[in-house]
């Protein structure tokens, strides 16, 4: 039988949650680096975004591992989720914890053997994430936190880490991360961005926010992501003292999970210390 698991209401429970989405994480990134360079077929999902058997494959392993020790809880996945024997999960609702999974952030990347991509495992709760990692496998890189805890790296505090000692000239102009291929409002703030900062598009929404949590970059627009690709994200740049929103500065929860239905949830993260005016 899975380990007694504290109720919702428990103070360590975020902590908890976070050692299973870190375990869950590198179990899903492993899986998938195990199938780079070797995929044998790809397939387009009815957004026209491509999957291929390594989401399948990491996705389940991230399954088991989590319902191996929270059989109860809920989940959310970018792919379809289905349980040996016909099996059925509990709905989701914002009363119980609902795990929310991107097992390959960056298929397309993945695919053309473009070594940039990620797993993101996030515990929601009353609407809100509570706890997540985004495992970086190429890296070997596991950024993860909750609220309480702020950001990890590999276990250990992000302010701590070697890449927060990274050399910096005086004054640098700032480096955020921009959506691959922008519309609409998003469009409209990439190209002022492009005037004032240097914009990179790097093809993995959940590394790109992970990287706004540590500094790493300032900021980080994303025009057409889900919750999956974003709900481990916003904790951790929450978590890091950084902000998250909608484009226009609406917040993104708490989020009813019983009625999401995969809608884009356009974001727009920004790093602590960065003054949200200087953004258009």
């Amino acid at each position: 039988m899975p380990p007694a698991q504290p109720p919702p209401d428990d103070p360590e429970l975020p902590a908890a949650l976070r050692r299973i989405a870190e375990q869950a994480a590198r179990i899903g990134g492993q899986v998938a680096r195990s199938y780079f360079g070797r995929v044998s077929a790809a397939r387009l999902k009815p957004d026209r975004s491509e999957v291929c058997e390594a989401d399948d494959a990491a996705q389940a392993a991230i399954l088991a591992a989590i319902r191996a020790q929270r059989p109860e809880d809920a989940f959310i996945a970018e792919e379809t989720v289905q349980l040996a024997g016909g099996a059925s999960l509990p709905p989701a609702a914002n009363d119980r914890v609902c795990w929310v999974i991107d097992p390959l952030d960056g298929t397309r990347n993945f695919l053309r053997g473009i070594p940039f991509y990620a797993c993101s495992v996030a515990a929601m709760l009353g609407g809100r994430p509570v706890s997540g990692a985004i495992y970086d496998p190429v890296r070997d890189l596991l950024y993860s936190g909750s609220a309480a805890e702020g950001v990890l790296i590999d276990g250990t505090c992000a302010a701590d880490h070697p890449l927060a000692g990274c050399p910096r000239a005086p004054n640098p102009k700032p480096i955020v991360g921009i959506p691959s291929s922008p519309a609409g409002h998003a469009a409209t703030i990439v190209q002022r961005w492009l005037d004032r900062f240097v914009c990179r598009s790097l093809g993995s929404t959940a590394l790109q926010t992970a990287w706004v949590a540590t500094g790493q970059l300032d900021a980080a627009l994303s025009d057409n992501a889900r919750l999956w690709d974003i709900a481990a994200g916003a904790l951790l740049v929450t978590a890091s003292g950084g902000a998250i929103s909608s484009p226009q500065g609406a917040p993104l929860f708490p989020l009813d999970v019983g009625r999401y239905a995969g809608e884009e949830l356009p974001a727009l993260a920004i790093r602590a210390g960065w003054r949200e005016h200087q953004l258009p």
